[in-house]
């Protein structure tokens, strides 16, 4: 296996969280020429913070303890899983020592690797490992700075199913800082598209992936240029069945378009506005329909909850950088 070779050749499934990008990873998972890491890393967004100073070591030590993880297996006692952790990690060293580490971007080359060595995923066959993390969309320049052949998968989802889903994950979540958040990712994905090219990175709606999958898939072989194969199909997870992630508790044996316009039934009509309020423009961009009225009520609602939040960054960057910086031990 000439890891060399492969290491330098990533694909990254971007996104904002519950747009959709879990569904990609599912749909790329068992194909016979990709090592899909069935995890998120977080390796830009928070790893290689933390290691930026450590010796190379101390950062193989951390990328085996955060990057690798452990992984279940129907059959499989805690003490096997266990044994097989420990034989990735082993095999990651190796990897590592075999072919040097020239940057940290091999540590999470070496990790996605060795879990598909020792997991029976990594063949002769394979072309591309895959890594998927939220957000992804805001570390194109790193990415494309390590891995100058890596491709980006990015999915976009209409804000207002979005949002629907994802507040049932955080029902704490302000409207407002959502609808910035995934104007912020968007406006991220386009901005990639037009430095890298389309050759690199590929964006794709949600709607479309979900109601027209054979066309996306057909988009998603040709980008990759790897073969159609049927596991495309069969959305899984470490080679097994993937049921899907749904917040509503839906279970799905394949790509579903069931989770689609969820936000007619369960958005309020003041979510509703602020999400068009802030977000319309993208939307149009993106081709999602919506009233286009403008509330005054809700858009000075929303330019107050602005102000009042401009009013809190030095408290929320004190504290993200104690959360960031205290990740790993000293």
């Amino acid at each position: 296996m000439d890891f060399s070779q492969l290491r330098d050749s990533p694909i990254f499934i971007c996104g904002h969280p519950k747009s959709g990008t879990t569904l990609v990873r599912a749909i790329l998972d068992s194909h016979p020429q990709l090592v899909v890491y069935p995890d998120e890393t977080f390796f830009f967004q928070g790893f290689t913070t933390n290691v930026a100073n450590r010796t190379p070591d101390m950062k193989l030590s951390l990328g085996q303890r955060y990057l690798l993880h452990f992984f279940e297996a129907e059959g499989e006692t805690p003490e096997q899983r266990f044994t097989t952790y420990a034989r990735t990690c082993e095999a990651m060293r190796v990897i590592i020592e075999n072919n040097g580490c020239r940057h940290d971007g091999d540590l999470l080359s070496a990790a996605i690797l060795a879990y598909g060595q020792n997991h029976g995923f990594l063949t002769p066959e394979s072309r591309y490992w895959v890594e998927k993390t939220p957000y992804n969309e805001f570390f194109a320049d790193d990415i494309y700075a390590l891995w100058p052949e890596a491709r980006c998968i990015h999915i976009v989802r209409d804000p207002r199913d979005n949002f629907t889903t994802y507040y049932k994950k955080h029902p704490d979540l302000a409207v407002e800082r959502f609808a910035l958040g995934w104007n912020a990712s968007l406006k991220a994905g386009l901005r990639n598209l037009k430095r890298y090219g389309s050759q690199r990175y590929l964006i794709l709606r949600y709607e479309d992936l979900t109601q027209d999958p054979e066309k996306q898939l057909s988009l998603i072989v040709n980008f990759l240029g790897i073969r159609d194969d049927k596991s495309l199909r069969l959305p899984s997870r470490a080679g097994v069945v993937w049921q899907g992630n749904s917040m509503f508790g839906d279970k799905f044996t394949g790509i579903s378009n069931k989770p689609l316009d969820r936000w007619k039934q369960n958005l309020s009509p003041k979510d509703e506005y602020v999400i068009e309020t802030l977000s319309g423009s993208l939307m149009k961009k993106q081709g999602y329909p919506y009233q286009g009225k403008l509330a005054l009520g809700q858009y000075l609602h929303t330019i107050y909850w602005m102000i009042k939040q401009a009013r809190e960054i030095p408290r929320v960057v004190t504290k993200a950088l104690k959360r960031n910086f205290g990740m790993f031990p000293q």
